[in-house]
């Protein structure tokens, strides 16, 4: 029996290997290149202790050390290459399917049952964006130690059951902060074994001490690393929730939504879920989801009398859920208020719940009904997230279902936009920035995409008019506010632009953003001495440095003749001290001979040593160098020492 039941398992990782692996063919998508590229201390092992005591980009409060070591890991060994991310979260994937496997054989004790529990379990649809998008790393190992603890939690006795459910427990906390919940969930699935089994694990005492301890020491490792435990998000991050009212009928949508993905994910899989938010109160569609998610609960009560062990499990999936469900609202993108990657482990105990509610029809000899049902679920589900997966392998095609699949939500047309304009298809940018427009005319985005649009089709006019447009309805649109600082700096309004850079870009995510405008302003001030740090810490912050602005800026400073041309201005400012600053780092940049010798004579001169400026000038002459600008310094010498005369005529010369 024990070697059938690893065929039975084996069988199962074998369906879901084919179907995942074509993943190594995928790239990155949506943020992946953000997430996972984002910072320069990703990018350096002996950054690693730096870069895990901080939160992720996208919140103060994500605290996720062990799964962005996970990342960072692959970072090192492998870059830029998308594979191994894609095949290690496929194989997290098949790790966390063949635990829900082991853990329904400890309670039902059926191979066939355990290995129906996994193919449910790894085929779900829901499932598909946590194994194909590259960032829901942090979702895959959260549960892959909190389906270690539970199954550690059935199998161990003792000291060894406390140490080892407790140290599987703090590994997930460290992956996901809503790991936390299981402290909840998992007393919940043991008092529904413990209805239906003699031999199920004992109320240990012991054992929710050590909860108490491992709750402690999580929360004092959050505490050192990040200096406290829950902070407010940037202003703007959070879902608008509105009234309490509408705040329930958020709740319920979500909810709804959630659970609906779980038992029939055949016709709404997408990567955007999208609403109005805030919800409005005339929306009789959230009515009827609060009415379901009130029923669904009330039923599961009832489930968890006359069935203990699968009402067990489906309230511990339940609890699971809390901290996703908008409670405390959630911090998403423009009418986003939930993703289908957070069922990735309260899906694991739905299942156990399914299975077990299978075992007790097997009981009562309704075996051909639990079947039937379970073999039509997972074909369906067969196909469902073979269609679904393909739609990962690219942005372009990925963005293009996302219209599909969401067609309300402006996200999809936005970066759909920002796809062509990077690959020089304003035309195309342009079109899809419009219709993100019309779909959600509040939605910066689209009027950012749209001004990129206009601006490399010849409009910088307009273009700045959708880019102030883009800040005025969305305060918090970094990007917006760095697009509308260039196109100022380019207009010769460089105090505004920098203004603007330096109370809403500078320091924000993307962080190379800020530094990257903040050096184009002040290379536009002829402050290249200025601009330099803020290159520097550009490149490190680009996860794509070929083709950026940082990288062409990077090149000009690499340039002599910048510095050079600077520190004329700084002469003409009559800043002395600044130009020979700046004369000084030119001369490092290998300058030419006539562009060094008319602005260090210049300096020369105007320190008064008007001798040495002549004489600068005439070695060149005497080399055999005619410039213009040899005879302008010549004659501003000649100015200086009070003969006008000779001075007009080296002007005449100078000019022909």
């Amino acid at each position: 029996m024990r070697y059938t039941r690893w065929w039975l398992w084996g069988g199962v990782l074998l369906i879901l290997a084919l179907l995942y692996g074509q993943t190594a063919n995928f790239g990155f998508v949506w943020d992946d290149e953000q997430i996972i590229y984002g910072r320069p201390d990703y990018r350096d092992p002996a950054q690693w202790l730096q870069a895990i005591r901080k939160p992720l980009d996208f919140s103060p409060n994500y605290f996720r050390p062990l799964a962005l070591s996970s990342l960072l890991v692959q970072i090192w060994l492998w870059g830029d290459n998308p594979a191994p991310f894609h095949l290690a979260n496929a194989l997290i994937h098949l790790v966390n399917t063949l635990l829900v496997m082991a853990i329904a054989w400890r309670l039902l004790q059926n191979e066939i049952l355990s290995a129906a529990a996994g193919l449910l379990y790894g085929l779900h649809p829901a499932l598909v964006e946590s194994v194909a998008f590259v960032s829901s790393r942090y979702d895959l190992l959260m549960t892959t130690f909190l389906l270690l603890a539970f199954w550690l939690s059935l199998i161990l006795h003792g000291w060894r059951r406390v140490v080892g459910t407790g140290i599987a427990l703090l590994c997930a906390m460290l992956c996901k902060e809503m790991a936390v919940m299981a402290l909840l969930a998992f007393p919940v699935a043991y008092w529904a074994i413990r209805r239906v089994s003699a031999n199920a694990p004992s109320a240990d005492k012991g054992l929710y001490t050590g909860f108490g301890v491992i709750l402690a020491l999580y929360l004092a490792l959050r505490w050192v690393a990040l200096g406290y435990l829950l902070t407010a998000p940037a202003e703007g991050a959070q879902i608008e929730a509105g009234t309490p009212l509408q705040h329930l009928l958020l709740v319920g949508r979500t909810f709804a939504t959630l659970m609906g993905l779980v038992v029939f994910p055949f016709f709404s899989i997408s990567p955007v879920h999208h609403s109005p938010l805030p919800v409005p109160v005339n929306d009789w569609l959230a009515w009827g989801q609060l009415a379901f998610s009130v029923g669904l609960i009330i039923l599961m009560g009832l489930v968890a009398k006359r069935a203990p062990l699968t009402g067990g499990m489906l309230w511990a999936g339940v609890i699971l859920l809390l901290p996703v469900l908008n409670l405390r609202p959630m911090e998403f993108a423009f009418g986003v208020f939930t993703a289908e990657r957070f069922l990735t482990a309260p899906l694991a105990f739905f299942v156990l719940g399914v299975s077990a509610w299978g075992a007790g029809l097997l009981q009562r000899k309704a075996a051909r009904l639990w079947w039937a049902s379970a073999g039509l679920w997972a074909t369906g589900a067969l196909i469902v997230s073979a269609l679904a997966l393909p739609n990962w392998r690219e942005s372009g095609v990925f963005w293009e279902w996302v219209t599909r699949t969401a067609p309300h939500s402006p996200i999809g047309y936005s970066n759909l936009s920002d796809y062509y304009n990077k690959r020089g298809d304003f035309q195309r940018g342009l079109e899809y920035a419009e219709r993100a427009i019309q779909i959600a005319p509040d939605s910066g985005m689209g009027w950012v995409n749209k001004g990129v649009a206009l601006l490399r089709l010849g409009n910088p006019q307009g273009a700045t008019e959708m880019f102030r447009k883009a800040t005025q309805l969305e305060p918090q649109n970094v990007i917006g506010w760095n697009n509308l600082a260039i196109m100022l700096a380019e207009q010769g309004q460089l105090d505004e632009a920098e203004q603007i850079v330096k109370e809403h870009v500078l320091g924000k995510v993307p962080l190379m953003l800020g530094y990257q405008a903040m050096a184009y302003i002040q290379l536009r001030k002829a402050r290249p001495d200025l601009a330099e740090p803020y290159v520097q810490r550009a490149l490190q912050h680009a996860f794509q440095v070929q083709g950026s602005l940082a990288a062409e800026l990077a090149d000009k400073l690499r340039s002599a003749e910048v510095w050079l041309a600077s520190a004329y201005r700084a002469l003409q400012n009559g800043d002395l001290p600044l130009a020979q600053r700046l004369l000084e780092e030119g001369k490092k940049r290998d300058p030419d001979k006539l562009s060094l010798a008319f602005v260090e004579g210049m300096l020369l001169l105007r320190q008064g040593r008007v001798r040495e400026a002549e004489a600068r000038a005439q070695a060149l002459l005497e080399e055999g160098y005619n410039d213009p600008r040899l005879y302008e310094l010549l004659a501003a010498c000649a100015e200086q020492r009070g003969d006008t005369a000779t001075a007009r005529a080296l002007l005449e010369k100078a000019k022909r």
